[in-house]
């Protein structure tokens, strides 16, 4: 930069901080009409090719003065593209709403006519396989290193979009010493904006809400959108917690780019609230700890030169503070686990025009862009300066990471299930981040291993089709980051954690304590460290399952096993085909075959005379088997005709939306309903319940909603409205604080309590809960039955000490709320005879973050109970003893009936990032089977003598 140049950024600097003081003594809140203008250049001293497409003569504003739209971004880059000989565009997938995803590649001309050369040789080094020192150093003598940079993956933080189109016409057209020096050193991968639907989403509102007058009071309506804004894409999914689960298009898209690509940098560029100014990495503790040591080193590198540049401008900033990295699903997280550099970015955000902030200063959308821009260009600066050296650590982490997994033995084995289904999800998301498995072709045995309830295991069998992921490959240290069962916090961290919550009943934790993929899952998952040796092969995809009906000319009917995902989606097929179904409540033997409790059953008399042809169809596109048999007479269990066997009756569902619902619930429900299921529905507003024909739904869903501000929302009427419905014959299902909602006695609506308000009766609660436990596996004393003469007396109890004053128990368990699970795995014991548990294991991995525990009477089938042994409760993730205590034997499914309706609660949210896929299974049967085997036994809402 000359000296010349320098100046007039400067002064251009001190203008805007002399307009934005003048604008901090107006009197009116939101308003001057003097518009602050930002004039710091972003390149000041940059001189360009003419002949490449500028910005600007593409958009409808100039960058930084309004964000701007999709399609804009799409005619600027392709012009880029064609207008530029260093410049290529590149797909990669498309959103749910029909926009193509874009990855812009951008190096020298030279670089870009032989692309594929500099691809392939930089998947040899990523390989970390090469056959000398010599051959490395060859490689590195002239290797470009490699960049990806990402914007707008919250659709509401717009700023970073902006500024990578101005990063794009800086690499494509710039002519400074400085530019080419970047681009001799670096190919430059810029995904523009990873989350289109969102960002168009919110853009709308911005739109909408924009005044004429110019406002810069942060809190204001032109600041912001309307639920659910725009930090979801379509199914309002968090994509910065998608990386690890890949359940989402966008993210399978982002993760083709960089397997294909390699990068050694990678930018993840954000907002944050209004009123801060600018973080980036390092992140501070707890970081995970598969993270590799050069990647710490590369932080200290990387956030010295981007302090430098803000430091020029005179921009304030910040590091650590709040950031840090131990769950590993971010995208500055993703590839840093495999040698990469993952920074983040987290600027101030302005939503389009200037806001005032608590200090006084007037932030413009200019200053936020170029804030992007500017940190942008000095990260590749850091990767130009130092190429040689980052990409050298590169393969050396890289080749470490394959070590210490061959030292470790550390290895993951997956038996085959019966939902076949759920398992090749979880597979497919493996393969997708490059994650090598293999598949075992014969049985085999392994000593010393661990299950997914951490129990350890002597010798465990096998079977063939086991999947095995072993953490002795490249994306080893990824691999163990996403599937370990329970990685324990260290000592500091906790120490600084719990002086954090008594001190203040604040927390250091910034995301979630557990995550563990199979966990999650809720798979047949184990863990060991011992050599085993089977033959296998490897799996690159996961081949269709095409299913058959067999004994289409049976007499009886047809019998379809209740295996999990693809009876789901047999039983909405068979709904949408209006044909009569039942369904057992209990296993059943027929023709020498047996089948679970959940088993559907076609009968014949009753069905349409063409049900042969429409099962083998479905069977054939769902890929489950069906079987034809020719009696209803049962070998064991009840026969195909009692009552055993419950008419289903198909869900007319409505989910609820808006405000303030938790939109990350509702998306997660909404993508299950929608997208995997298929069930047809309706989305109704919260606030609008009242004036809705409910009688034309038997299932209402509540998602899970912010605060306790939903019966505001819903208001009187709606709670009215909703009660009636449900007593009326309707399934009601509660997650989360919907169901925290329901269960305050205020509300009459449950018999469920909070446990905070029945503090005085846990004793009550405690027998009730012990003699449950007792009934699944009564003790009969016979002597005691037949020879009572022959056994002593029982001696009366005790005496005990005297209870605690209600006070004193309020004061206790106001502190143990203080140390509630955030984000924790607990486990969950299931009463597996009831129907919400079909298909399910005995005990299921939940994940619960809240203060809040229930607690269920008599009236009230408790079907899922936090573990009872306060020893078991705790699969993965952080909870102090206290918690412990409290949450242990307490609710975590409940259900009731009401009238001739019924409510189904769930404390948590069963299917977190729709990856949770054990508690989801039981959200499933809620809906599916709800309205049928919830009802009254003589009819849909008959109630029993």
């Amino acid at each position: 930069m000359s000296r010349y140049s320098h100046l007039i950024a400067v002064v251009a600097f001190v203008f805007t901080m002399i307009l934005a003081a003048g604008l901090s003594s107006s009197t009116h809140p939101s308003y001057s009409d003097q518009v602050p203008v930002d004039t710091v250049p972003f390149y000041p001293d940059g001189t360009y090719d003419q002949s490449v497409p500028k910005p600007n003569d593409y958009l409808a504003h100039p960058i930084g003065e309004w964000p701007l739209r999709y399609n804009e971004l799409v005619d600027y880059i392709e012009a880029l593209a064609a207008g530029s000989d260093r410049v290529i565009v590149e797909k990669h997938g498309k959103t749910y709403e029909g926009r193509d995803l874009y990855a812009i590649i951008i190096g020298l001309p030279e670089y870009i006519a032989d692309i594929e050369t500099i691809r392939e040789k930089t998947a040899r080094l990523a390989s970390a396989n090469l056959n000398s020192s010599v051959e490395l150093d060859a490689l590195l003598a002239d290797l470009p290193a490699t960049a990806w940079m990402g914007y707008g993956i919250h659709g509401d933080e717009v700023s970073g979009v902006d500024g990578a189109v101005q990063l794009a016409y800086q690499l494509a057209a710039g002519t400074d010493s400085a530019t080419m020096h970047l681009l001799r050193n670096v190919v430059v991968i810029i995904d523009p904006t990873q989350n289109p639907d969102g960002r168009e989403r919110y853009m709308s509102m911005l739109l909408t809400y924009r005044s004429h007058v110019p406002n810069y009071d942060r809190e204001a309506q032109q600041h912001g959108g309307v639920w659910p804004w725009g930090r979801g894409n379509h199914y309002l999914f968090d994509m910065n917690r998608d990386w690890v689960v890949v359940t989402q298009p966008e993210t399978e898209g982002r993760l083709s780019t960089l397997l294909k690509w390699n990068p050694q940098l990678m930018v993840d560029g954000h907002e944050m609230g209004s009123s801060d100014n600018f973080l980036f990495s390092p992140p501070r503790q707890p970081v995970n700890y598969n993270t590799p040591q050069s990647v710490f080193k590369w932080w200290e590198v990387v956030s010295r030169d981007q302090a430098q540049a803000f430091d020029k401008r005179g921009w304030p900033y910040y590091v650590k503070e709040w950031h840090e990295h131990w769950y590993p699903g971010y995208g500055s997280s993703w590839l840093t686990f495999s040698g990469g550099i993952g920074v983040l970015y987290e600027q101030a955000g302005v939503d389009g025009s200037m806001v005032r902030q608590p200090n006084g200063y007037v932030l413009t959308y200019h200053e936020a862009v170029n804030h992007q821009f500017t940190s942008s260009l000095a990260n590749l600066h850091t990767l130009a300066n130092n190429r040689t050296e980052i990409l050298r650590d590169y393969y050396n982490t890289r080749r470490d990471i394959i070590r210490q997994g061959e030292k470790s033995g550390l290895t993951y084995l997956f038996a085959p299930i019966k939902d076949d289904l759920k398992m090749n999800r979880f597979i497919e998301s493996l393969l997708k981040q490059g994650i090598k498995v293999e598949k075992a072709t014969a049985d085999f045995t392994v000593r010393g291993v661990r299950d997914i309830m951490l129990n350890e295991h002597a010798s465990q069998k096998f079977p063939a089709g086991t999947y095995i992921v072993r953490t002795s490959q490249i994306q080893g240290g990824l691999a163990k980051a996403i599937l370990e069962f329970d990685p324990h916090l260290k000592l500091d961290f906790l120490k600084e954690e719990r002086r954090e919550l008594e001190k203040y009943d604040e927390t250091r934790m910034y995301e979630v304590s557990a995550w563990s993929v199979p966990v999650a899952y809720n798979l047949d998952a184990y863990e060991t460290t011992t050599m085993f040796s089977v033959a296998t092969e490897p799996v690159t995809a996961i081949e269709p399952k095409v299913g058959k009906l067999y004994n289409p000319d049976a007499q009886f009917g047809f019998v379809i096993d209740m295996v999990g995902e693809r009876t789901y989606l047999m039983l909405n097929k068979l709904f949408g085909k209006e044909l009569v179904i039942y369904a057992s409540e209990k296993r059943f033997t027929v023709e020498g075959r047996s089948f679970n409790a959940g088993a559907l059953v076609v009968r014949k008399r009753g069905n349409v005379e063409n049900l042969p042809a429409i099962l083998e169809k479905m069977a054939a596109e769902i890929g489950l088997d069906i079987y034809g048999v020719n009696t209803g007479l049962a070998t064991e269990g009840s026969y195909l005709g009692a009552p055993t066997f419950r008419l289903l009756i198909g869900p007319k569902v409505a989910l609820l939306t808006g405000m303030p619902l938790d939109f990350s619930d509702f998306g997660a429900i909404w993508y299950a309903i929608d997208r995997e299921l298929a069930i047809p529905h309706s989305l109704i507003q919260l606030s609008e319940l009242a004036w809705h024909d409910l009688a034309k739904f038997n299932v209402i869903v509540i998602p899970s909603a912010w605060g306790q501000a939903l019966g505001h929302y819903m208001g009187k009427e709606g709670a009215s409205a909703l009660a009636k419905w449900v007593e009326d014959g309707g399934t009601l299902i509660c997650t989360g604080n919907a169901a925290i909602w329901a269960a305050d006695s205020s509300n009459n609506l449950s018999q469920v309590r909070l446990k905070c308000d029945m503090l005085d009766k846990l004793g009550e609660y405690k027998e009730l809960t012990d003699r449950e436990i007792r009934a699944e596996a009564p003790t009969v004393d016979t002597m005691a039955l037949w020879h009572p003469d022959k056994v002593a007396p029982l001696e009366s109890k005790d005496e005990k000490q005297p209870p605690a004053s209600k006070e004193e128990l309020k004061k206790i368990d106001e502190w143990q709320r203080r140390f509630f699970p955030r984000g924790t795995i607990l486990r969950v014991d299931l009463d597996t005879e009831d129907w919400l548990a079909f298909g399910m294991t005995k005990s299921v991995p939940a994940i619960v973050y809240t203060r809040s525990a229930l607690m269920a009477g008599e009236d009230v089938k408790t079907v899922g109970r936090f573990s009872v042994d306060e020893t078991k409760l705790r699969l993965s993730g952080l909870l102090w003893p206290e918690a412990r205590q409290r949450w242990a034997g307490t609710a975590y499914l409940t259900r009731e009936y009401k009238g001739g309706g019924q409510i189904i609660m769930f404390l948590g949210t069963p299917n977190l990032r729709a990856y949770f896929q054990g508690t989801r299974q039981m959200l499933a049967n809620a809906i599916l089977y709800g309205p049928g085997m919830g009802s009254w036994s003589g009819g849909p809402y008959e109630q029993k003598d």
